[in-house]
């Protein structure tokens, strides 16, 4: 499992928090993804990201990037099975 980078553009963030809502990692989990900060998420335990990039795609201010070796290979897959789970 390669590192991962998680970035949160604080100039678009505009803390909705669906981010750490959605993400499978940061729900009643020990080592939370992202965590509350005073005006938007942080990402707190980047480590624990399985790159599903579902902050990603859920972010409508479109201010979260994730990298790591496992998000380059089929990202157009992962993006198309989060949306209909998001839409159904």
């Amino acid at each position: 499992m390669g590192e991962r980078e998680i970035r949160i553009e604080a100039k678009r963030c505009i803390g909705c928090w669906e981010c750490l809502d959605m993400c499978p990692q940061s729900t009643g989990t020990e080592f939370p993804v992202y965590t509350r900060g005073d005006r938007m998420p942080s990402a707190a335990n980047p480590e624990s990201c399985l790159g599903c990039l579902t902050c990603v795609f859920i972010c409508r201010a479109e201010a979260i990037t994730v990298q790591g070796k496992r998000n380059a290979e089929g990202m157009a897959e992962r993006r198309a099975d989060v949306k209909a789970r998001l839409l159904f």
